[in-house]
């Protein structure tokens, strides 16, 4: 397994050949693996790597620092904004949104944004730590970027709680709370340096350039953090302390977005929203009454994540705030086990019965009802059979029709890693019985001939449908006419008519268009306050280019200065001078000064010429 073989891994020294065994270690299984294998020697750095904590950081908060450069690479070597970025992102809807914000800042600054690793000067890939294999996929294309010669940069949570993995011991790092900063990381390793902005320090601003995956669809984090401490976690290392937005950040970008950006879906997001406002003197309810006061009436307002302890306090307004005409009827609210002793060994903060209070009350209480999604790992360490067969009968019993099954995956540095494991085929075999009774199950088929209001937002994969969602969040299908219509409903919102039921989605037929879409859709937001900040940039790029020019010019004319000290003009032979008074002697005295003249022309007018060739090069 992999864990056995980054055991391996560490135990073999650098630049060494051979064999090495791997012992019991964070797996707690004890299995034993042989692996052949040569570390490339470590790289001489010219300079140490420091790395900005919470604590104990000897570099200023939010300062980066640059780690090694490779060679001596004149600063002008590259002109900033010419190049081409590759952005990828991995994990959760916090993280595309800084994905988003990245990608929009490099834009906004003159880059070329492709989804073509092959046509890009720079990769930029923000990485998930929540599971291994998210990481495993990230390292991988870390290692597939250097192969390819490429100029890499790393961003998310990974580097930022692991900044010193091996992985990442020669790449450039964006730390989770460094978004605003990554033009100028992209600028220092187009030089050649390896800097790493890991300072920690309040949220990026929201007021940002963004570039969306889908333009209908913004991403607003309300907070970043949690005040948790489940033993499982890797993302409190890299996110860290509660950190709520102000509510009119959040409230002006919700009405900058879908009042002038033509935005139809607006998603809260954060570690665990629920905690919003704790740090700052206010709540979560208040905050949504004061969003939805800005809303239009085409629009819809999504909650993202929220942890059972939180909820729970709020449970009254929020099914108030949630029966409202432009908020989805939607709620994520992780379970992870059916079983109280696993709950308290995870640190979880509440009982299987307060969450099945959570589900039903808001079922009962949300006008129109509520769709519940939630979350399941299997094979904690400490969990037994009977555990197990507690979460299967708590999902039989409540039939949530989203439920994410997850492995258990031990992470480095949390407290659940150094607990015995639940051998992996039992975890695996776990994870199948969850599988396949989630799947015994359909949640929709009730819906069947009912009228229900749909948001499109996408077109759906198969080119067949548009997607869009009813109000409680329910995927609704709409086949497409033939005839060019494609776009005329993306971002509309329908009536339709549900004609039939699947697990996942159901599908239905239009009976009138309640709101045709806007034109004009910006897949680049520029805020008005930032373009401020672009065109200053910009100015300081042209004002520090004309400054070259006019030194190239100052050159030119300095050189044309010494040759007419070398070379004065001819002088006229003494004959000539003593026949002044004769027609001759006049002659060459007007043919004398007409040469001057002439001369002294050229020169006056080789700045000038020097200056528009420079001019009509630029």
């Amino acid at each position: 397994e992999m864990d056995d073989i980054e055991d391996v891994w560490k135990s073999v020294p650098a630049g060494v050949e051979g064999t090495g065994r791997a012992k019991e270690g964070a797996d707690g299984e004890g299995d034993e693996g042989t692996v052949l294998m040569k570390r490339r020697p470590k790289r001489n750095r010219g300079q140490k790597v420091e790395v900005s904590e919470e604590s104990g950081s000897e570099a200023e908060e939010g300062e980066g620092v640059v780690a090694g450069v490779d060679k001596e690479v004149s600063s002008s070597s590259t002109v900033p904004g010419t190049q081409t970025v590759y952005v990828r992102t991995q994990g959760c809807s916090h993280n595309v949104s800084d994905g988003e914000y990245m990608a929009g800042l490099l834009a906004a600054y003159g880059y070329t944004i492709t989804d073509k690793k092959s046509e890009a000067d720079v990769l930029l890939y923000n990485s998930c730590t929540v599971k291994s294999p998210s990481q495993d996929s990230f390292l991988g294309y870390v290692r597939e970027g250097k192969e390819l010669g490429k100029k890499v940069i790393v961003a998310g949570c990974v580097p930022q709680g692991q900044p010193t993995h091996g992985e990442l011991s020669d790449v450039s790092i964006v730390g989770v709370q460094q978004i605003h900063r990554v033009v100028e990381v992209v600028e220092e390793t187009l030089k050649g340096n390896t800097v790493r902005y890991l300072g920690q320090r309040r949220n990026p601003e929201l007021d940002l350039p963004k570039i969306r995956r889908n333009p209908l669809v913004e991403i607003v984090p309300i907070n970043s953090g949690c005040l948790n401490s489940c033993t499982y976690c890797k993302t409190k290392h890299a996110r860290g302390k509660l950190q709520s937005y102000s509510p009119d950040a959040i409230v002006e970008r919700v009405r900058q977005v879908t009042r002038e950006e033509g935005v139809k879906e607006v998603w809260l997001t954060s570690e665990d929203t629920g905690t919003y406002g704790r740090d700052i003197g206010t709540d979560l309810p208040t905050l949504l009454r004061r969003i939805v006061d800005v809303i239009p009436t085409d629009s819809m307002l999504r909650l993202g994540m929220t942890n059972p302890p939180y909820i729970l306090e709020h449970l009254e307004a929020m099914a108030e705030v949630m029966s409202r005409p432009n908020v989805y009827a939607f709620l994520h609210v992780p379970v992870q086990a059916g079983s109280n002793r696993v709950l308290d060994d995870m640190k979880r903060e509440y009982t299987v019965e307060q969450f099945k209070y959570i589900v039903e009350y808001l079922r009962k209480h949300v006008e129109g009802g509520i769709s519940i999604a939630t979350d399941i790992i299997c094979g904690f360490p400490t969990e037994t059979e009977e555990d197990f067969d507690g979460t299967l009968a708590l999902i039989e019993e409540l039939k949530i029709p989203i439920v994410n099954i997850s492995q258990f995956y031990p992470r480095p540095g949390t407290p659940a890693a150094k607990m015995k494991r639940v051998p992996t085929q039992v975890v695996k075999n776990r994870s199948r019985r969850m599988t396949r009774l989630f799947e015994s199950y359909t949640c929709y088929d009730h819906l069947l001939g009912e009228k229900r209001r749909v948001w499109i937002t996408e077109h759906c994969k198969d080119g067949k449908h548009w997607l869009g969602h009813d109000k409680t969040y329910v995927q609704v299908l709409i086949p497409k006419k033939d005839g060019g219509e494609e776009e005329v409903l993306l971002g509309g919102v329908v009536d339709v008519t549900v004609t039939s039921t699947e697990k996942w989605c159901v599908k239905a037929t239009i009976d009138k268009v309640v709101f045709y879409p806007d034109e004009g859709v910006r897949k680049l937001s520029i805020p008005k306050s930032f373009q401020k900040k672009v065109n200053e940039r910009q100015q300081d790029a042209e004002e520090k280019e004309r400054r070259a020019d006019d030194s190239t010019a100052a050159t030119i004319s300095e050189k044309c200065d010494e040759v007419e000290s070398i070379a004065p003009l001819p002088q006229p032979e003494k004959q000539e001078l003593a026949a002044g008074r004769s027609e001759g002697g006049q002659k060459t005295r007007e043919n004398r000064s007409t040469s001057t003249m002439l001369m002294a022309g050229a020169l006056l007018a080789l700045p000038l010429i020097v200056a528009l060739y420079l001019i009509k090069r630029k």
